[in-house]
């Protein structure tokens, strides 16, 4: 990109519609189990910096936990002849000509910067991406400078906030994803500093941009937990849980957030500078996994007691919700068997893991619709057409309420077998799991030294200049 440091004001880029969004958050929302950590974002002019592990579940995911509209950067080649053009376009985006795009005549990013720059100038907030790319290394790419440009060649000061969105498995159903919002910050200083340098404009200008540059990306890095996807990030929730549990710590989000980002700094030291002792301590995790599968616990069983009078009030409760719950769970699965197959079958055509998602909610948006009316027109065939329209809602809230009572009911099969499993396992075995697990917990903290940090700073996802309020 050039920077358009000559290019008028212009109007604000077109309207942002709505239902666009709407539709995507609850589709976000229905696929993840969403998380928002931080404070209230500010009104006025405002530009969020995100990483982009997710492709477009990442702004739908961002203006669903915002708290106020958001216009997003989108690259030029989706706003026509793409299967999401129509929607790309009714959601306010602004076109972005990326040299990597086919085609491409990037001199029409001066469009792209005034486009912004009077969408600020009125206001609004505007998120981009600054690593110019989504992907699913796990970690923060390279920034790019369009967005410390794009503050420092305003006519007003802006407001950052730098967002981090960290997803425990990027294309699993129902999987947990946390979107934590960073401190705001500006950038005043270095427009001042940039300006003040009159004898090398033009030097004084880039050093403010990539000062501003790190400062955005030191940020988004005290936001996001660095893990590669598909190995390392198992590993680094395994270790937290074992020692969340062994320890007795908070399960908060916000403090889960700042030990896994912690964690995943110091696998990523060691395999750096002790490989031989992370094969151990994996080794060890693995060992003390095989123990725990042979009774059937899970970590947080070692620490339950169940008295029999609870374990009685449990199943007098949960059986008579079952009566309700488990037929509404079995009729959900079957009456959107269908659905469900088709979005798994288009997911699986993804072509990497990071469009899987985005392939699952498009396909999920466009199944489960068409399937209601398909089954909606054959009720209302066979029973008239009034029966066939009230069915539409009908058959809504039971996809909804269903899923609720799936994910409901085998929470509760997981309790009973977790019961059970502690009935018949002895308590010397127990005991020894305990030790086994508090060994291990000894071992990482007698490793802190990987982390860099004081130990104090792993209860906080961010540095003291840019923690979540």
């Amino acid at each position: 990109m050039s920077a358009p440091s000559a290019a008028p004001p212009t109007a604000p880029p077109g309207r942002v519609s709505p239902w666009v969004w709407a539709v995507a958050g609850l589709a976000i929302r229905i696929f993840y189990r969403v998380e928002r950590i931080g404070g209230t974002l500010p009104r006025g002019p405002l530009l969020l910096v995100a990483n982009h592990p997710n492709t477009l579940a990442d702004p739908a995911l961002i203006q669903a936990t915002a708290g106020r509209t958001v216009r997003f950067l989108a690259k030029s080649t989706l706003f026509a002849d793409h299967v999401v053009s129509p929607l790309i376009r009714r959601s306010g985006a602004i076109p972005v000509y990326r040299r990597m795009d086919p085609g491409v005549d990037t001199s029409r990013n001066v469009e792209t910067f005034a486009a912004v720059r009077a969408a600020l100038e009125a206001g609004e907030a505007v998120c981009l991406f600054p690593e110019g790319k989504s992907h699913a290394a796990g970690r923060l790419e390279p920034l790019r400078t369009g967005a410390a440009r794009m503050v420092l060649a305003g006519g007003r000061p802006v407001t950052l906030v730098a967002v981090g969105l960290n997803f425990s498995r990027l294309a699993r159903f129902r999987s947990r994803v946390t979107a934590v919002f960073g401190r705001p910050f500006e950038a005043e200083d270095l427009r001042v500093a940039g300006a003040a340098d009159a004898g090398a404009a033009d030097a004084g200008a880039a050093d403010a941009v990539r000062r501003l540059t790190e400062r955005i990306e030191e940020r988004l890095r005290h936001l996001m937990i660095e893990a590669e996807p598909r190995l390392d990030l198992p590993i680094v929730e395994r270790v937290d849980r074992l020692y969340t549990a062994a320890r007795g710590v908070s399960r908060d989000p916000r403090e889960r957030v700042g030990r896994r980002r912690l964690i995943a700094r110091g696998i990523e030291a060691l395999r750096a500078r002790d490989p031989e002792r992370l094969a151990e301590i994996v080794a060890r995790v693995d060992d003390y996994d095989a123990n725990l599968g042979r009774f059937g616990l899970r970590d947080r069983d070692l620490d339950r007691e169940v008295p029999v009078a609870a374990a009685v009030r449990f199943a007098v409760r949960e059986g008579a919700l079952a009566l309700l719950l488990a037929p509404l769970a079995i009729l959900t699965l079957a009456v959107f068997a269908v659905p469900y197959w088709i979005t798994g079958e288009f997911a699986r055509r993804a072509p990497d893991i990071q469009s899987r998602a985005t392939w699952q909610l498009l396909a999920g948006a466009v199944s489960y619709p068409t399937w209601i009316g398909v089954v909606a027109a054959t009720i209302g065939a066979g029973a008239g057409m009034p029966a066939g329209l009230l069915s539409v809602p009908g058959l809504a809230v039971l996809a909804l309420g269903g899923m609720g009572a799936v994910e409901r009911e085998v929470s509760v099969l997981r309790t009973v077998r977790a019961f059970r499993a502690l009935r018949r396992t002895p308590a010397e075995a127990r005991a020894a799991l305990h030790r086994q697990r508090a060994a291990i917990a000894d071992v990482l903290d007698r490793a802190r030294e990987w982390l860099d940090e004081p130990a104090r700073s792993a209860v906080n996802p961010a540095s003291p200049s840019d923690r979540p309020r």
